[in-house]
């Protein structure tokens, strides 16, 4: 888990340093404003070669409703009131169908424009012609025509092709949201021609959307016209074949089978309902009879079947009036008086008279039911042999209905396509267009294309944004340190100090030797050692430790010429001495000029020779050199021996510092048996040379042999400043075995 200082560190050091990009852009700002000049040279360079292309617009109003000459139905196939209505629109006007009307309206096969092979091809074409002509003999055993007609074919197909391609390219069908309204616009290197494409589109939909209605219109006259005379024979067939079955029946119409079945079938019923109803009304009036006790009159006039009898009417009221006197006569005089014994004598004549009166109606009303049963039965005798006839009757009437109907049907069918093929033949001359023009394209005054001037500052504007980019990936990218600000952004560290790159001729096919630091043409060189030796001297006291020791994780990155300057530096302040612990390729007596059998370190450590006679004094200085000696074979063993320990001992009693030369830590690892003694080693790094993951393995390399880092020197850097000098790149190192 990480700490409240570590994540803050860890923010720290992913922010970006916008003042380095700066510096870096501004360090470039030559290269990248060569860049943009030069791509904005050829852009214009480009837009001037560009041939100006002009657009021309035409806007075009789609009907949704069309006008009709007569209120017939659309034989076209097109719902105007669908939503993809105005989509088909638009996609017919991009259709090769339009696109083809216009090419061969306005001839655009002999613009060069659409077709620029067309005067080469001509002139090649003719060239050929002519020469196989020149022979007779070809000219005799080849038909020429046939060359000609099957060559212009093929060569006619593509041509199409490639015209259609080319002006469908350069057409632009725009719908205007929320409207019906349509922009065509056409781009053409002439604006006269723009402009009457756009317009020569607009008329050539119309004219496509008439003739498909024409042809349409045509095609359904003619299909009518077929119809009608199948539906003419049909109706002529029906008429014939219901014709001859009347004559067959021996009927005019069905009007008589009609009226017949009818009549007779409603006399029938309503005789039958006529006698059961009488037979009915007798039958319960001869039951209530027989039901009734004779005498009883009142019983027999309460019965209403009975009551309403005339004859029994008449017979109640005479009795009515006959009790009536006998009631007031009795009020008056006895039971023996004559006059009640008059009315009881008329009383009981009523009564013999009614009686006298129910028998005989009984019997009639006895012969009446029998009557009525009889008629009913020979009715429905005669309904059920009328019905078997009138069943045959059916018959015959379906069969003329089935006639009748056909005849119908045929009669409408022909008289509804006689109607539309009279309306149709009357409106084929007549269609409404679609569409109408609400602008037509005008002549435009000034190119669509290309802009020029935008073209130009565009390429200004992303050239510099390119160089810019490139500038800052190329350097995020790069893995190399490259100055003081580089290394201290890419690995989050402060160098101890940077040396600036030596120019110089004479050292083009040398190394760099011990006269540059005294030399005043390299005073930037001496003052980058100085403050190198300040720092150095700062962190390392001499009163704590006098060894320092030079190193670099490659061959070929000055360790050795940083290391022979900085001895120099020190000398102008303290007693200082150089030693050359580079025993596999030693150089440090080279460059001070001493001669290779010079005795040095490993003569003192082999063979025992003194120290003084191997230590050369430098004149006018404080600083003696130890060269490295004669070549051993076993140089790791003799710089960890004790003998190497104790000669130093001795020598840093003589001495207020002592340098190691020591040699690369990657190859071989002499360098930490020598800091070993020294607790530390400076380290060079080459400019634009030694890569960052290279750093960090050497880094690895300390922390496992524990041995610390004094400072790091940042050699070879380019300095932006005029007037320093040039020189070849240190020789570097050839060793045999490289351990990793």
């Amino acid at each position: 888990m990480h700490t409240k200082s570590d994540n803050e560190k860890l923010q720290q050091d992913q922010l970006i340093d916008i003042g380095y990009y700066i510096h870096l852009i501004k360090k470039r700002w030559i290269s990248i404003s060569f860049f943009a000049l030069m791509c904005t040279a050829i852009s214009v360079l480009f837009a001037l070669s560009i041939t100006p292309t002009y657009r021309a617009t035409a806007t075009l109003l789609i009907e949704s409703q069309q006008a009709k000459a007569i209120s017939i139905e659309e034989v076209v196939g097109i719902d105007t009131r669908a939503n993809e209505y105005y989509l088909t629109q638009f996609e017919i006007l991009k259709s090769n169908q339009v696109a083809q009307r216009v090419i061969e309206k306005l001839q655009l096969a002999r613009v060069p424009e659409f077709n620029p092979s067309i005067v080469s091809k001509y002139n090649s074409r003719e060239t050929i012609r002519n020469w196989l002509q020149s022979y007779p003999v070809i000219s005799s055993i080849l038909s020429l025509k046939e060359i000609e007609s099957d060559d212009s074919k093929n060569e006619n197909m593509s041509e199409t092709h490639r015209i259609l391609n080319k002006f469908k390219s350069k057409l632009t069908i725009s719908p205007i949201r929320k409207t019906q309204l349509v922009n065509i616009s056409f781009e053409s290197e002439d604006p006269q021609l723009a402009a009457d494409i756009a317009n020569a589109v607009g008329y050539a939909f119309i004219e496509n959307n008439l003739e498909s209605q024409l042809l349409a219109t045509d095609k359904a006259n003619n299909w009518l016209n077929e119809r009608l005379e199948d539906l003419k024979l049909n109706l002529r067939y029906s008429e014939q074949a219901l014709l001859l079955f009347l004559q067959q029946q021996k009927l005019i119409d069905d009007s008589g089978i009609v009226a017949l079945t009818s009549n007779e079938l409603e006399n029938l019923t309503n005789r039958i309902a006529e006698a059961t109803d009488r037979r009915t009304k007798n039958q319960a009036l001869y039951n209530a009879l027989r039901n009734t006790p004779k005498t009883d009159i009142a019983a027999l006039s309460a019965n209403p079947l009975i009551s309403n009898h005339p004859q029994i009417r008449d017979i109640r009221l005479a009795e009515s009036e006959a009790e009536r006197e006998v009631s007031q006569l009795s009020k008056r005089y006895g039971p023996k008086h004559d006059k009640m014994i008059q009315a009881n004598a008329r009383l009981l004549s009523v009564q013999r008279r009614a009686e006298n009166l129910v028998h005989k109606l009984i019997s009639g009303i006895e012969k009446e039911l029998a009557s009525a049963k009889d008629q009913e039965y020979l009715l429905n005798q005669e309904l059920n042999s009328k019905k078997d006839e009138f069943q045959s009757l059916s018959v015959v009437k379906s069969e003329y209905d089935a006639l009748k109907r056909e005849v119908d049907t045929n009669a409408k069918l022909y008289d509804l396509f006689l109607t539309r093929q009279k309306e149709t033949s009357a409106t084929s001359n007549f269609s409404a267009a679609n569409a109408r023009f609400s602008d037509h394209a005008l002549l435009p005054e000034k190119p669509y294309k290309p802009n020029r001037k935008l073209i130009v500052v565009i390429t200004l504007v992303v050239s510099l944004g390119l160089a810019t980019v490139s500038i800052i990936f190329l350097d995020v990218f790069n893995n190399t340190i490259s100055s003081a600000r580089d290394f201290e952004n890419k690995l989050g560290l402060l160098p101890t100090g940077t040396l600036p790159l030596v120019r110089d001729k004479a050292y083009k096919k040398k190394p760099i030797d011990s006269s540059v630091f005294n030399n005043q043409k390299f005073a930037a060189f001496q003052e980058s050692i100085d403050s190198i030796r300040t720092s150095l001297y700062l962190s390392i006291p001499k009163t704590e430790r006098k060894f320092l020791a030079i190193s670099s994780s490659v061959p070929g990155e000055g360790k050795t010429t940083t290391a022979i300057n900085l001895a120099q530096s020190f000398a102008s302040i303290e007693k200082v001495l150089f030693i050359d612990c580079d025993l596999r390729k030693p150089s440090v007596g080279v460059r001070f000029g001493l001669p290779n059998s010079q005795p040095g370190l490993t003569n003192i450590l082999v063979m025992n020779s003194p120290s003084e006679d191997c230590i050369t004094s430098i004149e006018d200085s404080n600083l003696d050199v130890l060269p490295a000696g004669m070549l051993v074979a076993n140089p790791q063993e003799l710089l960890s021996s004790t003998k190497f320990e104790n000669l130093l001992n001795d020598l840093a009693l003589k001495y207020d510092r002592i340098i190691f030369d020591t040699p690369p830590i990657l190859p071989v690892k002499d360098a930490f048996i020598v800091g070993r003694f020294t607790k530390g080693i400076v380290l060079i790094l080459k400019a634009n040379s030694t890569s960052k993951s290279v750093y960090k393995h050497t880094m690895s390399l300390f922390t496992k042999h524990q041995i610390s880092i004094d400072g790091v020197v940042v050699n070879q850097v380019l300095q932006p400043k005029k007037g320093t000098h040039t020189y070849s790149e240190y020789s570097r190192y050839a060793y045999g075995n490289i351990e990793s």
